[in-house]
């Protein structure tokens, strides 16, 4: 899940990769600065699902934090009708990331951490 969020961090520091992630041509520098903000907060929660690795006291509130980022993109996609095409693709990532957070959390459960 670490490495899914991570992705996005490089259209922050280098906007022209904004059309390869997303697959849309930002028109407008509002644009271009809502989803470099948005890099930088998906990088956070990468970061915090990277820390939490090594850091138990951290799993849950990573995991969730993680899991909600990915919920929610996942249903405004399917919400806006948007499983196809570029949007689609990170969605459906999110999707697999989900996967992961499903397996991640049986196995904190098992493990009582």
């Amino acid at each position: 899940m670490a490495v899914i969020n991570f992705l996005p961090v490089m259209s922050a520091v280098a906007p022209v990769r904004l059309k390869d992630l997303y697959g849309i041509d930002p028109a407008s520098s509002d644009l271009v600065t809502l989803l470099q903000h948005r890099a930088i907060l998906l990088g956070l929660v990468g970061l915090a699902l990277a820390t939490a690795a090594h850091m138990p006291s951290l799993r849950w509130p990573a995991l969730i934090g993680g899991a909600i980022s990915m919920g929610s993109f996942v249903l405004f996609a399917v919400a806006r009708g948007l499983m196809s095409g570029p949007l689609g693709k990170i969605a459906m990532v999110d999707i697999v990331g989900l996967i992961f957070a499903v397996f991640a959390a049986f196995i904190m459960f098992q493990n009582k951490g």
